[in-house]
């Protein structure tokens, strides 16, 4: 049966961007992208309907099942399964394509839950007012374990499509510091810039006692940077403290980077709102991930 002409425009663009995927597995994310393109919505059924006017609903909704499921357990069971994860550098790398002019690379770590079932731990590029996620892993919302490991091996996968000669910046927010997160960032040439609970100790080069951010930056309208001693409850870290109360806003910034004071601006952090924006077209505006009915993890990856 011939399938739409917007349909093997997807095909032929994924298979030049997705060189690892198997030309059925490229099939059944086309059919997955151009019916939730349709649909306006990610949901099975609602896709199904839409696919409907070239594809028995039947033969449809087995199609997209069996995309969804590893080798072993589809209909006829094989080895061939998504390999997800090969997928991350190169879904970085066509998002690099996009680029002009700038040469700085603003990435964002973040976890969105979807109820009391699942958790995704989500890298994405924030870029032209939202953002794109390139790397993610889903855990049990209710299962005990650190996340850190599974954010680490994200890491990893995309080190290798982040340009050598670019400033790529790692945006992440209170609740994942960490020192080892810290550390893990530089050894791959990438730069963390992380937020840190307003009333931490900091002890800025040359002095011999600690402060709070509230002594550097008092009020609304103030401002610090410079090189600092920061000290966690797992440990002392050096960098760059940037502490910023924007007027107008209910609560200071503080920052913490290995880019020399002179190097930072203090708006690269405003970038991260955009990440709502990108948690908002998963859901409501996009794949309506609201509504799943997905429990088991792998499926939802």
């Amino acid at each position: 049966m011939r399938f739409p002409r917007e349909l093997y425009q997807i095909e032929e663009k994924l298979t030049q961007q997705l060189p690892d995927l198997r030309p059925a597995h490229v099939l059944g994310l086309a059919l997955w992208v151009y019916g939730t393109v349709l649909a306006k919505s990610a949901c099975l059924t609602a896709i199904v309907v839409e696919l409907a006017v070239f594809l028995k609903p039947y033969a449809a909704g087995q199609r997209l099942r069996e995309w969804l499921k590893d080798g072993r357990d589809k209909a006829r069971p094989c080895t061939a399964q998504v390999a997800l994860a090969a997928c991350f550098p190169a879904l970085l790398r066509w998002v690099v394509q996009w680029w002009q002019k700038s040469t700085t690379l603003p990435l964002a770590i973040d976890a969105v839950a979807h109820q009391n079932r699942v958790v995704a731990l989500v890298i994405s590029v924030l870029y032209r007012g939202c953002a794109i996620p390139v790397a993610w892993h889903i855990v049990p919302a209710q299962a005990k374990g650190a996340w850190m490991p599974h954010i680490l091996a994200l890491l990893d996968h995309l080190a290798p499509a982040v340009p050598a000669d670019w400033c790529t910046l790692v945006l992440v927010d209170r609740g994942l510091w960490s020192p080892e997160l810290w550390r893990h960032l530089r050894q791959r040439r990438l730069h963390p810039l992380l937020r840190l609970n307003d009333g931490i100790a900091v002890r800025p080069a040359g002095r011999k006692r600690t402060v709070t951010p509230a002594y550097l930056a008092p009020g609304p309208g103030r401002g610090w940077v410079g090189v600092a001693d920061v000290f966690g409850p797992e440990a002392r870290q050096t960098g760059t403290l940037i502490i910023i109360w924007g007027v107008g806003h209910k609560e200071r910034w503080v920052l913490l980077t290995d880019l020399a004071p002179r190097a930072v601006q203090h708006s690269w952090y405003g970038l991260r709102m955009w990440i709502e924006l990108g948690f908002r077209a998963l859901k409501s505006m996009g794949w309506q991930w609201q509504k799943t009915r997905r429990t088991e993890p792998e499926r939802v990856a």
